[in-house]
């Protein structure tokens, strides 16, 4: 299950792919839940489009399976779900993700993707996104879940409204299944260009695990940074420059967990990958306004006391928590107050 050899190999399985899985999907297709009607069916299933799944995956092999599963049981059947397997060869690491994955072997909607180990999150994607049958895509981190509808609603979403892209809500709970934060991303009121722009700028619309976009855009904005956190921010800020259609869906289809050890997007990788977005941010500053301006600079510094907090950095952090609150004071006690409440809406 490695890497694809020539173009004409990669043709001729995506042309099975797409002929098997439209055959699993010839049953009736469930309707969506939470539609304004309450209940929209699926567009004619001769127009059901394949959608891959990409889940890169690095030493994480135990927790993997609830990912995997969480996508083979989607109601939406025309799927097929690349593994972006990014440990070492031959690693221990690499074994034992084999090892799990070989119990998927009689589903042929899942193949894994060797991206030859330690490429990192982006990379992984890339390479993964560059083997890819399906006409849309969308992405799940190793260690977090879709709830069953997710792909349904969001390929009714998207279609419906003639989009490029799409993102929806996210919750976070803790190892023990507890809900740690409802996280509405419902900020952006201006779905053009621009305002896109100013709600991306402002507060992030991430993560990756709440994106559903076309492969033909992704190809086109050439896919993710290969920074080494972060690469969520980046596909949409790419996304929303190359005046890609995108909307929101307000609703919650992904489950993320917190860990108590490090994620990727924690600790000192964060603190360079925030350095580098808001060098990337500051380039648009003129389509800001001062307010605006002020409310960057305040999450900047907030984002760098936390990280730099976690990361055992006490004087650092105290100092970027200082400037947070001289940047903008307003904005300091309303985010104190929403971290401290959130979870409880």
């Amino acid at each position: 299950m490695g890497e694809w050899r020539s173009s004409a190999y990669r043709t001729r399985v995506c042309a099975a792919v797409r002929l098997a899985d439209g055959r699993r999907d010839s049953r009736r297709h469930p309707r969506r839940h939470g539609a304004k009607d309450g209940a929209v069916a699926m567009r004619n299933l001769s127009e059901t489009p394949l959608v891959t799944v990409v889940i890169p995956t690095y030493r994480r092999a135990n927790k993997l399976p609830r990912a995997i599963d969480s996508v083979l049981g989607q109601t939406y059947r025309n799927i097929e779900v690349l593994i972006a397997n990014d440990n070492v060869p031959g690693s221990p690491e690499d074994e034992a993700t084999k090892r799990r994955l070989a119990c998927y072997v009689a589903d042929g909607r899942l193949r894994e993707v060797e991206t030859g180990g330690k490429t990192g999150g982006g990379a992984a994607r890339n390479v993964a996104c560059r083997q890819a049958c399906g006409e849309w895509l969308a992405f799940l981190d190793d260690d977090d879940e879709f709830l069953p509808d997710k792909i349904e609603t969001q390929v009714v979403f998207t279609m419906e409204n003639d989009l490029d892209m799409s993102w929806q809500d996210v919750a976070w709970y803790n190892e023990e299944g507890k809900l740690v934060e409802h996280r509405y991303l419902n900020h952006c009121k201006d779905f053009s260009r621009d305002g896109l722009l100013r709600a991306h700028l402002l507060t992030p619309i991430c993560p990756t695990s709440i994106y559903l976009l076309k492969k033909e855009l992704f190809d086109r904005i050439e896919g993710f940074g290969e920074v080494a956190t972060g690469q969520d921010w980046w596909l949409m800020l790419r996304c929303i420059e190359a005046g890609a259609r995108i909307g929101y869906m307000p609703e919650v289809h992904v489950h993320q967990y917190l860990h108590k050890g490090e994620r990727l997007s924690l600790g000192q990788n964060k603190i360079e990958g925030e350095m580098a977005r808001h060098e990337a941010a500051k380039v648009f500053y003129s389509r800001l306004s001062k307010r605006d301006i002020r409310f960057v600079e305040f999450r900047h510094n907030a984002v760098l006391a936390f990280a730099c907090l976690r990361s055992g950095m006490l004087l650092k952090s105290m100092g970027y928590g200082v400037r947070a609150f001289a940047t903008s004071p307003g904005a300091c006690f309303a985010k104190g107050l929403e971290f401290f409440t959130r979870g409880k809406r």
